[in-house]
């Protein structure tokens, strides 16, 4: 019998329309592939145990893989590919052990959204293959229902999928139907839709999350309340409970980059970065860099896959990478080094605590009060970060340094006998050091610090990866910014203000960074040298003079 007529006697007999959806993923076979392509990839055969049900269903799907191997599809066959990178995605989505929450990201057009779709196929056959009923029930986030129907449903609608996705419910559920059977049930939620969201609470076998977070500004996306609601909601019995979120990048200091990127991301969460490259040829990946050429925060974002602040002025903190800055793990202060903190005072009240240890600036907490005093700040948060993590302090304020604004000497309008540094000498002791007026000497200072060079083998900047930072992290990322003058001009004069919390971390981590690291710590003939913040413990207050713009109290 000629392949046509055995492709049109199998259609004849088995009279349910589509045949299968073929997946092909460019990774090495494995046990849960069903064959080979003619390059060598893994295929998925979505709808395979639907006709392996059928009379003659198992010679149909070997009619089928036998097809596939040979570099093409039987009619009625719909066959989707994907390219490495996503097809990595896939497979972590699919089979990865440990894998509760899997994050894909990346630029624009890498076809994440078409990843989805073939993500629930795929997850639907592997599902029905383990003995649980059809369909798959999914809840499908989106911010709002109309960025479900204006994104997803026409990229559904793509002429490759062969028509296999419908709409029901007034477009709110996609069904995929294979073999005149529907395989997955997926139900759009808009979570800042008032009656959608309540759709959040039903009943699913996993959770897709489209664009978790906004690429023009920092309100939006899908909040981690929402998105947990929603994976508590996914409790029907299944193979593999897995909760997947699609996002281009954003702020280092959202939800979405704590728990899967940060510090090599929590327990049992995975990502998988697919780049506008593994769709795109190098020439279109270039023009679409280009065409945010005036938006170097959206080129970074959407054009280059950067995580990085939206740009809301010049940042002050050139050269910071939280990749390079920010470490893996909880940084702690060691108590035979002197233990620094910048201060910076006003009705938004900061303390940066860090320490020099081996010609490294670390960075330990960064803590900040709105609308009250210094006092405030020092009993509600720095006494109890410093009993925690630094309790030699607390006995005489030995090794203890407070580097202060200077207006902080300045006594308050109740009382002349009261001022922002007396409190901090009779509630912490240690000793009190006047960071200098101007703001060309503190810029410098932060500006050293984040220069682009290893010294010791080691960056000159490392910043604990800890709760108590994320607000200098977020400073250092963006927040801390010059002002523009009316004209358009950049006012390098000094960062902006009104600007809480992040200019007053910022000012605060510029006094830090001035009295910890006041100029180079390297001689190049005679190697490295001891700064005072290292050389106090060992010899005393007195021992070394203050650098240039400091004094002490």
């Amino acid at each position: 019998m000629s392949i046509v007529r055995a492709q049109r006697a199998l259609l004849d007999r088995l009279s349910v329309g589509s045949l299968g959806l073929a997946i092909h993923l460019e990774t090495p076979p494995a046990d849960w592939s069903d064959g080979t392509d003619a390059h060598g990839n893994s295929v998925l055969l979505a709808g395979a145990n639907i006709l392996r049900q059928l009379p003659s269903g198992d010679e149909a799907v070997q009619q089928i893989l036998a097809s596939a191997a040979e570099g093409h599809h039987l009619p009625g066959v719909t066959a989707v590919a994907y390219r490495p990178q996503a097809s990595e995605a896939l497979r972590v989505m699919w089979v990865a052990d440990g894998v509760v929450m899997l994050l894909v990201w990346g630029e624009r057009n890498s076809g994440k959204t078409q990843l989805e779709a073939g993500g629930l196929a795929g997850m639907a056959e592997l599902h029905a293959r383990a003995g649980y009923p059809l369909p798959l029930i999914a809840l499908w986030l989106h911010s709002s229902l109309t960025n479900a129907k204006h994104k997803t449903i026409p990229s559904l609608q793509q002429p490759h999928w062969g028509g296999l996705w419908t709409f029901r419910d007034d477009s709110q559920t996609a069904v995929l139907t294979i073999g005149g059977v529907e395989m997955v049930h997926a139900h759009f939620v808009g979570v800042t839709d008032a009656t959608s969201s309540e759709r959040v609470r039903a009943e699913a076998h996993i959770v897709f999350a489209d664009e978790l977070l906004p690429s023009l500004d920092e309100a939006g996306g899908i909040s981690a309340r929402a998105f947990d609601l929603a994976r508590n909601s996914a409790r029907l019995p299944t193979r593999r409970r897995i909760a997947v979120g699609i996002t281009n990048p954003a702020d280092v200091d959202c939800w979405v980059h704590r728990r899967w990127i940060q510090g090599g991301g929590q327990p049992g969460c995975a990502q998988v970065h697919v780049s506008a490259g593994d769709r795109l040829t190098p020439a279109e990946v270039r023009q679409q860099i280009y065409d945010f050429a005036d938006s170097p925060d959206l080129a970074a974002r959407l054009g280059r896959g950067e995580w990085t602040s939206l740009t809301l002025g010049e940042v002050v903190a050139q050269g910071f990478d939280p990749s390079v800055h920010v470490v893996g793990g909880r940084l702690t202060p060691s108590p035979s080094l002197a233990l620094a903190i910048g201060w910076d005072g006003g009705h938004s009240p900061s303390a940066v605590i860090g320490q020099l240890v081996g010609g490294q600036l670390q960075i330990f907490a960064s803590l900040n009060d709105l609308k009250v005093g210094v006092l405030e700040l020092i009993e509600d948060r720095v006494i109890g970060w410093l009993t925690q993590w630094a309790p030699w302090t607390r006995k005489s304020g030995a090794n203890l340094v407070h580097v202060i604004d200077p207006s902080m000497a300045t006594p308050g309008q109740a009382t002349i006998r009261e001022s922002a540094e007396r409190t901090i000498r009779e509630t912490l002791k240690g000793r009190i050091v006047h960071g200098p007026v101007g703001w060309s000497p503190r810029r410098e200072a932060v500006l050293r610090v984040l220069a682009p060079r290893h010294e010791f083998g080691q960056v000159p900047l490392a910043i604990s990866n800890a709760p108590e930072t994320r607000l200098l992290i977020q400073a250092l990322g963006g927040r801390w910014y010059y002002p523009q003058t009316p004209d358009g001009r950049i006012d390098r004069s000094r960062p902006k203000k009104p600007n809480s919390p992040h200019s007053d971390i910022g000012d605060a981590f510029a006094y830090l960074c001035g009295w910890l690291r006041p100029d180079r710590i390297r001689d190049e003939r005679r190697g490295p040298r001891q700064t005072h913040a290292e050389s106090s413990s060992q010899y005393g207050w007195g021992a070394n003079k203050e650098p240039n713009g400091w004094y002490g109290r």
